[in-house]
């Protein structure tokens, strides 16, 4: 009897384990990093982060004041996150042998800059803001909320979010609708029922305090 459940114990033991490695896959790692970054976990755990540091799901990265972090994925899609940032890695799988797999995020605060990698069905990826749902159709853009807290621009910008597509299109989804936009567009949203607007020229909140340059070229220096 006792036998048994050593058995059972340690049945137990090997799938813990199993699950263990599996969570503890990386979904992608710190390429560069200007300043301080920190990764804090679902339990909240926090520790720094560096040049070549893994990131993993489930884990929010912060930048600090002044700090940029670019982030290289497992499907070799790229992440620049602005100063005063958290972005939440929610679940990012990705599998090289058939290019399958996808990438949940929210942006929690701040804002970044991304460029799609590898993975072949680009609906697959998604990001979430307390204002749209952002999905993308293999493509770059930029993206920033302001809510109280953009104060590198004067004047002040409006609270809301700003986007501006840099390659194909961008879906963005809200309580008032989705709409799709293309390269060389710029759009805001105020709050999460109120309807996107186009706008006429690249908003402040990317030409007084821009993001530095996230083109793969170069991304691989």
């Amino acid at each position: 009897m006792i036998f048994a459940k050593q058995i059972i114990l340690l049945t137990l033991l090997f799938f813990s384990f199993g699950t263990l490695a599996q969570t503890d896959s990386p979904a992608g790692t710190v390429h560069l990093l200007k300043g301080r970054a920190t990764a804090t976990s679902a339990g909240g755990d926090i520790r720094n982060i560096k040049k070549d540091s893994k990131v993993y799901s489930s884990e929010t990265i912060s930048t600090g004041s002044g700090s940029y972090a670019r982030l290289l994925l497992i499907d070799q899609s790229w992440i620049i996150l602005r100063p005063d940032s958290r972005f939440y890695l929610e679940k990012v799988q990705y599998k090289a042998e058939t290019q399958d797999g996808f990438g949940f995020f929210s942006l929690l605060k701040g804002g970044f800059r991304a460029v799609s990698g590898l993975l072949f069905h680009k609906t697959k990826y998604r990001y979430s803001t307390t204002v749209a749902t952002i999905g993308i159709r293999g493509t770059s853009f930029m993206v920033r909320i302001c809510n109280g807290d953009c104060y590198d621009i004067d004047p002040v910008p409006s609270d809301g979010l700003y986007l501006e597509v840099l390659d194909q299109t961008v879906v963005l989804d809200n309580l008032a609708g989705q709409s799709t936009y293309s390269a060389g567009q710029f759009v805001y949203i105020a709050n999460d029922k109120a309807t996107a607007q186009l706008l006429d020229s690249r908003p402040d909140v990317f030409v007084q305090s821009p993001i530095p340059v996230a083109d793969p070229a170069e991304c691989a220096q």
